[in-house]
């Protein structure tokens, strides 16, 4: 299960929505959701010149929205269960990547936040390591590009401390690199970025739980030769406190 940090209500209906879609009757009603929503505190030290690390307000939310499954800033719904996995629609926040011109001198064009969409095929390997394969198109009209993944994650459970840690190598297209990173005199060509993340839940009783998320991002020469950026990491942390439902 990949977990990502602050999820907005706009891409929750979105993803709400799309499983009205696929309902069977026509008495559809909104679906109850079983899982934990904390409010949160992210810490954002993103690669750009000239940019500080951000402190902001977000929203954590893992669980399941009637089929829709809800992991931090994705959310997708079962399509297909197969004898060997299961093909999934999924949809995405881009939080990660992002810069305000209007906090450099060094371009006058921001680069967006984008939501995504496209399939995910999970894996199953054996032992609790789960396998996943996703492709990310743009459908907000920011970037327009697709990004290709290929992550691996397993569950660990210390009485009441729960973690999920996942590793992951994802393809970004030279339009998406284009977008983050490139400028009028510097067009960036394709690359891969390797991403760590470490999902921690401890249960401080049976209705509310402290949550962290931290994600690493390690990009490649591409994205580090842009003048727009000072390195090639990028690194979120997440802490709140949630309540189970």
């Amino acid at each position: 299960m990949k977990a990502h940090s602050t999820l907005t209500l706009p891409f929750l209906l979105l993803l709400t929505l799309s499983a009205q879609t696929f309902a069977d009757d026509n008495d559809w009603q909104w679906p109850s959701f079983n899982g934990l929503i904390a409010g949160a505190v992210s810490y954002d030290d993103l690669p750009y010149k000239q940019i500080n690390a951000q402190t902001q307000p977000g929203l954590l939310v893992f669980g399941r929205l009637g089929d829709v499954f809800i992991e931090g800033n994705r959310a997708g719904l079962p399509l297909k269960r197969f004898g060997f996995g299961t093909l999934s629609a999924l949809g995405q926040l881009r939080t990660h990547q992002y810069l305000d011109a209007s906090q450099t001198d060094l371009t006058d064009q921001d680069r967006d936040r984008s939501i995504e969409l496209g399939p995910q095929l999970s894996l199953p390997l054996g032992h609790g390591f789960v396998s996943q394969f996703s492709v990310l198109q743009d459908i907000s009209g920011k970037h327009k590009a697709q990004e290709y993944e290929a992550a691996v994650y397993k569950r660990f459970n210390f009485d009441d401390l729960r973690i999920i840690a996942t590793v992951a190598a994802q393809f970004q297209s030279e339009a998406l690199m284009e977008y983050y990173v490139g400028t009028d005199s510097y067009q960036p060509k394709a690359e891969l970025t390797q991403e760590v993340e470490l999902l921690a839940v401890y249960d401080i009783n049976d209705d509310w739980s402290a949550v962290a998320v931290w994600r690493y991002y390690q990009h490649g020469d591409e994205f580090a030769d842009s003048p727009l950026t000072r390195d090639r990491r990028t690194q979120r942390l997440a802490l709140g406190i949630g309540r189970h439902f």
